[in-house]
């Protein structure tokens, strides 16, 4: 929530208060009365989902995250390489591409070019498994690597998602704000009018909770 936003939800809970107090004083007019629990609805309903934005967690790359990349790119490197040298005897254009594979390469891609990447390796790494034995790097290996490829997945995928759910409950607060301004704007703004001469006291704190100047009235009393 940026500052503004701050500013409003703190004078709205100023005017709720205030209503509060003068409940009495309104209690008879149906509008008021809906009106001021349309401002408590709305009220809630931001600080509500502020509560569930604020849940929404979405960190830095994570030690879990930093690992299972690791787990990934360590034992990749070493399939492409290689698979690389078994491309250049073999003069196999498919595995040659893999030249350079390094974890420097690996590391300076973005999440889903490295994760694309290792699937590449991964893939030629099942289709060229019995060659590779001959390097040491057997079937359980190539297990092992697909799982920390799975792994490294998963936990780049939950960031995102959970930047997703973070940018609609930011969408979503500014359409509750709006509705904020609304409540006020079409309805109390309006009825706290009638309490002017009525119920002054009533009448002058809801201004000062709302920090509004009624430049008109001035005008008016010039008139």
């Amino acid at each position: 929530m940026n500052d503004r936003q701050n500013a409003k939800l703190n004078m709205a809970q100023r005017v709720s208060d205030t209503c509060k107090r003068y409940k009495d004083e309104y209690k008879g007019l149906p509008a008021v009365v809906s009106a001021v629990a349309a401002l408590n609805k709305d009220i809630e309903n931001i600080r509500e989902l502020l509560k569930e934005r604020a849940e929404v967690n979405v960190s830095a790359a994570t030690l879990a995250k930093r690992t299972a990349e690791k787990n990934m790119i360590v034992p990749c490197v070493k399939m492409a390489n290689a698979l690389y040298i078994i491309g250049f005897i073999h003069k196999n254009q498919e595995l040659i591409t893999l030249y350079g594979s390094s974890e420097y390469s690996f590391y300076s891609l973005t999440n889903n070019a490295t994760l694309a990447l290792a699937k590449r390796v991964l893939n030629l790494s099942k289709k060229y498994a019995e060659q590779l034995e001959e390097y040491g790097i057997n079937s359980e290996k190539i297990n092992e690597t697909e799982k920390a490829i799975t792994e490294f997945q998963s936990l780049i995928a939950k960031p995102m998602d959970k930047i997703g759910e973070r940018k609609q409950k930011t969408t979503n607060l500014v359409q509750l704000f709006a509705k904020l301004d609304a409540t006020f704007y079409d309805y109390l703004d309006r009825a706290i009018i009638l309490f002017k001469h009525s119920s002054p006291n009533f009448y002058g704190e809801y201004r000062t909770a709302r920090n509004i100047i009624f430049q008109n009235e001035g005008k008016s009393k010039k008139k």
